[in-house]
């Protein structure tokens, strides 16, 4: 996978993220199940974000 792929996948994870971010807090925070669950959907969005851009170790150089 070339470097401006991975990066345009990193942007939309990133925005991807924003937009989960702002959905699931758009009411306050609470301690329930929806704003648990969109809270990991948004780290994994950044996680996945991170893993794109940075590439460590090659891991998606399938070669």
């Amino acid at each position: 996978m070339n470097e401006s792929k991975r990066r345009r996948l990193s942007l939309i994870w990133i925005v991807f993220a924003l937009l989960m971010a702002i959905y699931a807090f758009q009411d306050g925070f609470e301690t329930s199940t929806g704003d648990l669950l969109g809270l990991f959907t948004v780290a994994f969005g950044i996680g996945l974000a991170a893993l794109y851009y940075l590439n460590p170790r090659n891991v998606l150089s399938f070669k």
